[in-house]
């Protein structure tokens, strides 16, 4: 069975620095891990060492160190959580601790390999193309999507993230509902928080409403030029769901040469009895982009998906990893073992280049 290396892009083990922050020696590290498990002890004596998976250990600004865990079983990490991190003073003196770690009981046990029926990837239709700001401002990449499987090596399915689309064609709107001078911005107003029961699914006439106030708000706003709108159109999930407090979240995308703008997307709350918008969040504003320029600066893809497929195809890995699976036995949250397939490299389909990054989660 392949154990997760040093740089497991899915558990997020990784011993590289960042951001000019400074990477512990293996000396300081084992001295702050140590006086770490002092402070558990004492303020969570409910989280056993044994079970705690270094991440990283770096010393920030101010003189504090940070050192953070995910959390395993017999080897085995879990899949995005739960994580605990620990700030310390140079003195060993606790900062802070916070954890999303919580009781849990396992479904089933580690395998030794991977289920038989789970076949390697054979073709390049499984890989896909977007922008990804956090990646990089200007180019493109091909990617591997993660697979989810589980024990049995039966595919979960999570939908497809990257497509098909729906273009939104506004030519065909009143020219009094656009305006050039009315930029995409935060609306006034907040969303209620509503309990965590899981909201109904939108009904027709819900979707109708939501599409409506969407089509009618990108109407009014600032024509896209070097961009296209378009929802999210898959069987599984769409640009379209249910939130709580009553409302439905649209979430729009940005478009450019034909390819997702993953950074870029301008999600919508709109009351799902009323139809009416209650508020707007374009994720350029907070990157402080300007959404007619951005664009502007993007490379062209010049890669063909094939020659992309070569390249990604002998980094594709399986790997086991526990989920948290949402049920409960005695008020104690379940986790299962799953494989999930994916590569920790994306191909930049400018140039041609694999990189290191992870774009799409499952």
């Amino acid at each position: 069975m392949t154990r997760p290396n040093n740089h497991e892009s899915l558990s997020g083990v990784r011993k590289e620095g960042f951001g000019g922050i400074r990477v512990l020696s293996d000396e300081e590290s084992s001295h702050y891990a140590a006086l770490a498990q002092e402070h558990l002890a004492r303020v969570r004596s409910d989280i056993n060492p044994e079970y705690l998976l270094p991440i990283r250990a770096v010393e920030l600004d101010h003189d504090e160190m940070l050192l953070e865990y995910a959390r395993h079983h017999r080897g085995i990490p879990f899949y995005r959580g739960p994580r605990l991190f620990i700030r310390m003073k140079t003195s060993g003196e606790l900062s802070d601790l916070q954890t999303d770690w919580a009781p849990c009981q396992f479904e089933s046990e580690p395998m030794d390999r991977p289920p038989t029926l789970i076949q390697a990837p054979e073709d390049a239709s499984c890989i896909r193309s977007a922008y990804a700001l956090d990646v990089s401002a200007v180019i493109p990449f091909y990617l591997f999507p993660p697979r989810l499987y589980d024990q049995s090596g039966k595919r979960v399915l999570h939908g497809e993230k990257l497509g098909p689309w729906e273009w939104i064609d506004l030519r065909g709107g009143s020219s009094a509902k656009r305006s050039a001078s009315a930029p995409i911005r935060p609306l006034q107003g907040r969303i209620p928080v509503s309990d965590s029961r899981r909201p109904e699914p939108l009904d027709r006439d819900e979707l109708r409403r939501a599409r409506s106030a969407v089509l009618d708000y990108l109407l009014r706003s600032t024509k896209p030029r070097a961009y296209r709108w378009a929802f999210l159109a898959g069987r599984q999930r769409s640009s379209f769901r249910a939130a709580n407090g009553g409302f439905a979240h649209v979430r729009v995308y940005r478009l450019v040469n034909g390819l997702p703008v993953l950074g870029a997307c301008l999600d919508l709350y709109v009351e799902r009895r009323s139809g009416k918008l209650a508020a707007a969040s374009d994720e350029l504003h907070f990157r402080r982009l300007r959404p007619e320029r951005f664009a502007e600066t993007l490379y062209k893809p010049r890669l063909a998906e094939s020659e992309a497929w070569e390249k990604l195809k002998r980094h594709i890995r399986l790997l086991p990893y526990y989920v948290r699976t949402g049920s409960r036995t005695n008020g104690i949250e379940q986790a299962s073992l799953v494989w999930i397939e994916e590569s920790e490299f994306v191909c930049d389909a400018a140039s041609g280049r694999l990189l290191r990054a992870e774009i799409v989660r499952v």
